[in-house]
């Protein structure tokens, strides 16, 4: 192995591009052809959707699915569902995709920033009670890279305060608590189909639950509050709701990943197991730790720079090694964006947020991790070579006296 590092003039231990194939084939035009020779795409008349939901809440191991137009649509589903209102508050990770709070602010709600744990990354129980109010509604329990909250923990304070726990699985397609599946130990379950999730359909969404109550308001808050089983009145809401209604052909696409899910995740855990146990023992890395119970489905794999190295060092030594890092992950914690600083969600009128101060402070360890967090980019193809070459660019860097923070 050469040990010269790429940075300081030696060669990359990548040699060349990651593996990755197509992520559709013939599986999915199967399912695409049988959708428009329905003579429909609506899914209230085909049998795509339907099939999806169905498939769906058999592999989660939820009673009830619906599904949406995106995981954005998902949480704001949930919300409305769970009847998020005006003033209420809903406590969130401050590291997460705006997805899962601009929801809360068209709910009329105010999002509430729970910090971190520092080595696993999701939302530590502790502030997430120290921050509930009299005004606390729900907790939204975001799963970050594929690893699951302390969701024994979230429970029992949801349990005890008279909250709904609602769960973002969106990077967490395969992962399980307890041999239980992410979004079945809350009250909802959401899960996103991006196009950059473990399965995709361009865009969708999809959401589980057990409760017959509120499997009946989520599928009303995805179509207008429109009615459709048989003898209701269709046009006669009773809560606001959104059209957020998946098509035949995102319904055809997703019946099609699903069936792919159970091997992507295997695949992953593979690949990224190897990694761990290869690059474990580094005094400039400090790998994660997954929550404990969980088995982390990898949707990708978020270390971070050791005390007194430097994030930005590690990530371009390893990009010269040929390996595609960055680090800081979205740079900021929500609660730094305008969005939320200067209260910017609407041009004019009021909104219960405004009344809460936000900015840099609020959560100190998610900021810690944000600072030092860097990201690999995972994908189930990678091949042994590929984890050989990583490994060895993670040899390189994690011992580089370069790394140290000046």
């Amino acid at each position: 192995m050469n040990k010269a590092l790429a940075i300081e003039g030696g060669s990359p231990a990548k040699t060349g591009p990651y593996t990755r194939l197509p992520h559709y084939g013939e599986e999915e035009l199967k399912e695409l052809r049988e959708a428009l020779e329905q003579g429909t795409l609506f899914y209230a008349q085909g049998r795509k959707v339907y099939a999806l939901e169905e498939a769906f809440a058999e592999w989660v191991g939820a009673k009830h699915a619906v599904a949406c137009s995106s995981g954005t649509a998902s949480i704001h589903t949930a919300l409305m569902a769970a009847g998020i209102s005006p003033g209420d508050e809903v406590i969130v990770s401050p590291i997460t995709d705006l997805g899962s709070v601009v929801p809360i602010l068209f709910q009329g709600a105010v999002p509430v920033f729970a910090d971190l744990d520092p080595r696993n990354y999701t939302m530590d129980p502790s502030s997430v009670e120290e921050n509930i109010g009299p005004k606390t509604k729900a907790v939204l329990a975001v799963h970050l890279w594929g690893n699951t909250c302390d969701l024994d923990a979230l429970k029992d304070i949801c349990d005890r305060r008279g909250l709904i726990l609602i769960e973002d699985c969106a990077q967490a397609w395969g992962a399980t608590y307890k041999r239980r599946k992410a979004g079945t130990v809350g009250r909802i379950g959401c899960y996103s189909l991006n196009e950059f999730k473990h399965i995709a359909c361009g865009d969708g969404g999809l959401v589980c639950t057990d409760d017959d109550v509120l499997a009946r308001r989520l599928r009303l808050a995805t179509d207008k509050g429109y009615n459709r089983e048989a003898g209701a009145a269709i046009r006669n809401p009773t809560f606001l709701a959104a059209n957020y209604r998946m098509t035949e052909l995102q319904g055809a696409v997703a019946k099609a990943q699903l069936l792919k899910v159970d091997d992507i995740v295997a695949r992953r855990r593979r690949w990224i197991g190897e990694l761990m146990a290869r690059t474990a023992d580094f005094p400039n890395i400090l790998p994660p730790i997954p929550t404990h119970g969980c088995d982390p489905s990898w949707w990708f794999y978020m270390f971070r720079a050791a005390p007194g190295c430097d994030a930005d060092k590690i990530a371009e030594a390893l990009q010269a090694e040929g390996v595609p890092v960055w680090a800081h992950y979205i740079g900021q914690c929500v609660y730094e964006y305008r969005l939320f600083t200067d209260h910017l969600a609407f041009e004019h009128g009021g909104h219960a947020y405004q009344a809460r101060v936000y900015g840099k402070g609020i959560a100190p360890v998610a900021e810690d991790i944000l600072r030092d967090a860097i990201i690999l980019p995972l994908h189930e193809d990678f091949t042994d070579r590929d984890l050989d070459e990583t490994v060895e660019a993670f040899i390189k860097v994690g011992n580089w006296e370069g790394a140290k923070r000046v």
